[in-house]
Order: C-alpha cells, then structure tokens, then sequence
C-alpha cells in the first residue's frame, strides 16, 4: 500500500480527529480537511505533464498537504530547500529531474525573494 492510499484510509476512519496541528497557522487541521484540501490540489497536480514536481514549502500542513496532493496525482514529489539557496537548489533539481513546474507559496517568494 502507498503512503496516499494509507493516508486516505485513515482518513475515512478518522475523519473528524485531529490530524495535525499547523504551528504556521496556529489551527488543528482534521482528516477530513486535509483529505479535501489533498484531492484538490491533486486536481490541480494531474495537469502539469512532467512525472516530477518540485516542492518549495516551509515544513507545516502545507508541506505535508502538497506532498499528499503529489503522490494522489501520480506524481513523483522533489523537495526543495530554499533555505540554503532556493534558486540554485531549484535549477540543480530541475536539471536531475526534467521538470518545470514549483509548488510553493506568495509568502515564500516575497521571504526569499
């Protein structure tokens, strides 16, 4: 079983628990909001053509949110470090692994800019 499948198994399970707390935001987030907020951004995923997607987020529900949309879309997720050189981290894993397309956030951007 892959780590999505899992993940929405316990999900149906535990729907209404708590299923992190996002220390960016200061909210509890349920199983049943990430698993929505998860196949929506999967939604979103499925569109970009390359098998990899880069993944530039600080670690809270939106890092484990993006990463879980990643996986439903059959994408294959890159993570990447901004914080010991967003740009050159980018470009070195755009070239590894032949893809286009970043995931990350407006308030990133502007931290790094």
């Amino acid at each position: 079983m892959q780590l999505q499948q899992k993940f929405v198994e316990v999900a149906k399970k535990h729907s209404k628990k708590i299923a992190v707390y996002d220390q960016a935001t200061g909210k509890d987030l349920s199983y049943d909001r990430m698993l929505i907020a998860a196949l929506i951004l999967a939604g979103r995923f499925k569109k970009f053509k390359s098998k990899y997607l880069g993944i530039m987020v600080p670690t809270s529900a939106g890092c484990l949110l993006s990463t879980l949309g990643a996986l439903m879309a059959g994408k294959i997720p890159v993570m990447i470090n901004y914080s010991t050189g967003a740009r050159e981290n980018s470009i070195y894993a755009q070239e590894k692994c032949s893809f286009k397309t970043i995931v990350t956030s407006q308030k990133l951007l502007e931290k790094i800019n």
